[in-house]
């Protein structure tokens, strides 16, 4: 047996590896992402000894009882701040030191691996990889190139943690790109699949796809500056190194646009988009001493589907909205803003502003965070619950609600069994066996009779976000943040980018909707869940942590829709775009229905021209919109058709038209300081036909 090249990891809670649990008053637990907890299952019975890290405000004691969630792991709290590698941050805990090679350091933070690298330790991007580090087997990363069938099972071994998934540019073979042992790459040798190596150091840098959609000097220049691991037409795959600057990638072109690509033992699997199969559903096998049907009344859907909501009364506020976000008034008490970019200070006020503008609407945002090149960014979210056909009795749910934060753990037992009986007339909480659990296989199988999930923050003191059984997500996305990225010598950190179209015009059409949707609480099966996604001009950044995050939970995720410069209008044509779109026709298939729901929505109002729908698998083949879609994998719909959901994006007329159509409307302001101009009109009734085809989609 070879001698293990690890003997201790120390693992950042992030947006790789899972999160904290948290109200505004209190961490109450943890969630791990299950391809993490199976990872440290291994480690824990190899004896490797295994910490992990949480960012809070929480001290080190606060937190220590968290260790009771995760089997075999040592807790402890960091700053929040927290942005590199102290020894004095481990020492009292695992007696670390720097320059100490036995020990492995996780993160999805690539500026934090290469602190782990100059302090010392071995750093990984995923706890996915710390198996193979513990066997000593050398990770490299690969493209691997063959036949869709072949690829995944190849990618089903646990020694493969993919990173990227699609058919070959211009060809029938697809690419897998991922982190490998060599025993894979022998396998896929003698399977007759193609193995490139790609020479980068996948531990401590990221890669990410440039896309070109103009050959110029300016691009040409900037290419030459970096090395290029891959090229195929249209696209350019690069490596970021720790301490570069993903906002200084600016080599894109007309509508090109960079992605961010990192390990997802996810990528592979089949996504849920369901929470039941209501065909086989037996409702007389559930627990009816919990759960009670939900009575939806009949006339109330009919109305929905029938009523075509005043769009005047849907769009009231969005002029005001996207004057605050974009500048032209306060925004807050600090004032205006003069951008929204993830490194620009403004960022943080953008992302305040929002949760207090869902709050004063009536709902309980919340923030997901994730880490990027060294800070800590958050996506808003805000959720409108569905009904469901089931739900948890109210009053049960509450009295666990107030169990759980008056007894986090449940000690003593004793007295934590009587009051569960309480509440739930079963024999399993006096049950010998619930002596011999730990408390996380407790609290896990509680929810499960509970039908808690993770995917919704059910644990909210002042707020109750419960979603029916039986409820699937409507996602309702935009990104808030903004870039004047082709602007010469533009310093992203400093300088404006307004960027009205590009997305406030996205943003103020997403709140408008969730002012809209407030008022259509309790009627509704389905979750509406409103996102607000950072980072999304560095690399789709913010959308992928967060669709990466809901498949690993099983998240049912119906249909996602996403708002992305829908402003720009300098024609009397009113050509407005659906991107549904995408390299796998059955993901582009899944998309198709919602597109219709949109394009049917808008032919209502009668306020623009018949919606473009784009359905081609390729970034090739304009204007033929069977064949080609130039938003495949360029705004944030595209995190989550990677996924295996199915997602559109809703856009003005930028792409190239038909000759026997209009000429086509790009924005000549797009990543520049000059956007900063929408036509009103036009915005309001896009988001006036989302707006309804959301409704439709969640009845």
């Amino acid at each position: 047996m070879a001698e293990k090249t690890i003997k201790r990891a120390v693992i950042m809670l992030d947006q790789s590896s899972g999160e904290l649990r948290e109200d505004d008053d209190a961490a109450l637990g943890i969630d791990l992402w299950p391809e993490v907890e199976k990872s440290l299952e291994t480690l824990v019975d190899d004896g490797i000894e295994v910490m992990l890290t949480v960012p809070s405000n929480e001290s080190t004691e606060d937190l220590q009882d968290l260790s009771s969630w995760v089997p075999g792991l040592n807790i402890v709290a960091i700053p929040k701040t927290f942005s590199y590698i102290k020894d004095e941050d481990y020492s009292a805990d695992m007696q670390l030191q720097a320059g100490d090679d036995e020990t492995a350091f996780v993160s999805g933070d690539r500026r934090m691996r290469g602190d782990a690298a100059q302090a010392g330790f071995k750093p990984a991007p995923h706890a996915a990889l710390l198996p193979m580090m513990a066997k000593s087997k050398k990770i490299e990363a690969v493209r691997l190139t063959g036949p869709r069938d072949a690829l995944w099972k190849l990618g089903q071994s646990e020694e493969v943690v993919p990173m990227y998934f699609q058919p070959v540019s211009e060809g029938t073979e697809w690419a897998l790109i991922a982190l490998v042992s060599n025993e894979v790459q022998v396998n896929a040798v003698m399977r007759k699949i193609k193995v490139q190596a790609l020479p980068y150091d996948p531990m401590t840098e990221d890669l990410i796809w440039a896309r070109i959609d103009s050959d110029n000097d300016e691009t040409r220049s900037e290419l030459s500056k970096r090395k290029v691991l891959h090229a195929e037409p249209g696209q350019v795959l690069l490596a970021m190194k720790p301490y570069d600057d993903a906002q200084a990638l600016n080599i894109h072109g007309g509508h090109g646009h960079s992605e961010l690509l990192l390990p997802d033992p996810n990528l592979l699997r089949a996504a849920s988009r369901k929470s039941i199969d209501r065909g086989t559903l037996d409702i007389n096998k559930l627990p009816k001493d919990i759960l009670e049907k939900v009575k939806i009344d009949p006339v109330i859907r009919d109305i929905l589907i029938m009523t075509r909501p005043c769009c005047s009364t849907v769009t009231e506020h969005y002029e005001d909205d996207l004057d605050r976000y974009t500048g032209v008034t306060n925004l807050d008490s600090q004032g205006v803003i003069i951008s929204r970019h993830s490194v620009h200070p403004d960022n943080k006020r953008v992302e305040s502003a929002l949760l207090a503008d869902l709050r004063a609407m009536g709902y309980c945002p919340y923030r997901h965070n994730f880490t990027h090149a060294g800070q800590t960014h958050s996506n808003i979210i805000a959720d409108l619950p569905g009904n469901g056909i089931l739900r948890i009795k109210a009053h049960i749910l509450e009295k666990y609600r107030k169990v759980l934060r008056r007894r986090p753990f449940p000690r003593p037992l004793r007295r934590w069994q009587n009051e569960m009986t309480e509440l739930v007339n079963s024999d399993w909480f006096q049950s010998d066996e619930l002596r011999r659990m730990p408390d996380w296989e407790i609290r896990r199988r509680v929810e499960k009779i509970f039908r808690l999930q993770p995917w919704y923050p059910w644990w909210k003191k002042l707020c109750l976000l419960y979603t029916g059984f039986g409820a699937d997500i409507v996602i309702v996305g935009c990104h808030l943040d903004s870039t004047a990225g082709f602007e010469p010598g533009y310093s992203a950190p400093t300088d404006a980018a307004p960027g009205r179209d590009d997305n406030g015009s996205g943003l103020a059409a997403t709140l408008s909707m969730a002012r809209y949707f407030h008022n259509l609480k309790g009627k509704l099966t389905h979750t509406v869940r409103f996102c607000f996604f950072n980072a999304e001009e560095s690399g789709l950044v913010g959308s992928k942590a967060y669709a990466a995050k809901m498949k690993s939970l099983n998240a049912p995720i119906r249909a996602t829709v996403c708002t992305d410069m829908m402003g720009h209008n300098s024609d009397a044509n009113h050509i407005f775009e659906v991107h549904a779109g995408y390299t796998d026709p059955v993901i582009r298939d899944l998309s198709l229905p919602i597109a219709s729901e949109v394009e049917s929505a808008a032919a209502a109002y009668g306020q623009l021209a018949p919606a473009q729908i784009y359905r081609g698998t390729s970034w090739s083949g304009a204007p033929d919109r069977d064949v080609y879609d130039g938003g495949i994998n360029r705004s944030d719909h595209a995190a989550f058709h990677q996924q295996g959901y199915g997602a559109v994006l809703v856009s003005e007329d930028f792409f190239t038209n038909f000759t026997t159509e209009p000429s086509d409307d790009p924005n000549p302001n797009y990543h520049r300081q000059s956007d900063n101009f929408i036509d009103l009109e036009y915005a309001k009734n896009i988001t006036c036909a989302i707006n309804k085809a959301v409704i439709n989609l969640a009845i």
